[in-house]
């Protein structure tokens, strides 16, 4: 493995003015397909859904959970986290993922999961309320942690309002990858 692996510990970000404009998410609400595979449970879009980085385009190729969260604030994890990965094709392969550390509210209640997943997900109420960010190059952290991804973790938390889906990532969210060295690496930051 390579020296730029994820997720880290985000801290100490440094702030860059306009980093906030280079990010648009194209989400809407939408039916996935879901299915367990050898990394875990992952959403498959039926509809186009997109961000933009930095002038390059990435279609949302599959949404899967973990918990607890793997990239960590201020060396604490988060409850779950939500990893959109999307992905582009030019030259090479790249990934650019946007995660989002989630509430899944009070550890009581909401079912154990044993409904199944949520075919329908409001990707738009799975984003925090003010849009900030921290942005670094990373890897991926399942299957074989290729070094090709541009992440973006949204800064807050973003609370869960479906019960069913809450129920889903309490009962089969995948396992936090350990925090990696940092290295030779740096975190952009929004700021807020």
């Amino acid at each position: 493995m390579g020296e730029q692996q994820s997720p880290i510990n985000l801290s100490g970000a440094f702030v860059v003015p306009g980093l906030r404009g280079e990010l648009e998410v194209e989400w809407s609400a939408d039916r996935f397909e879901v299915s367990e595979g050898a990394d875990g449970w992952r959403f498959v879009p039926s509809g186009v859904h997109a961000v933009v980085l930095r002038g390059h385009r990435y279609r949302l190729a599959n949404l899967h959970f973990h918990r607890p969260s793997e990239h960590w604030v201020d060396g604490r994890p988060e409850a779950a986290e939500l990893h959109a990965v999307h992905v582009r094709a030019d030259d090479r392969l790249h990934a650019c993922v946007v995660a989002v550390f989630l509430d899944l509210g009070g550890e009581r209640g909401g079912g154990d999961g044993g409904g199944g997943a949520p075919r329908e997900v409001d990707l738009p109420g799975l984003l925090p309320d003010h849009g900030g960010f921290d942005r670094y190059e990373g890897s991926l952290t399942t299957g074989e942690f290729t070094e090709n991804v541009s992440w973006v973790v949204m800064k807050g938390v973003a609370a869960v309002a479906d019960e069913r889906l809450r129920a889903f990532v309490r009962a089969h969210a995948d396992r936090a990858r350990p925090v990696q060295p940092l290295n030779r690496r740096f975190v952009l930051s929004t700021g807020v």
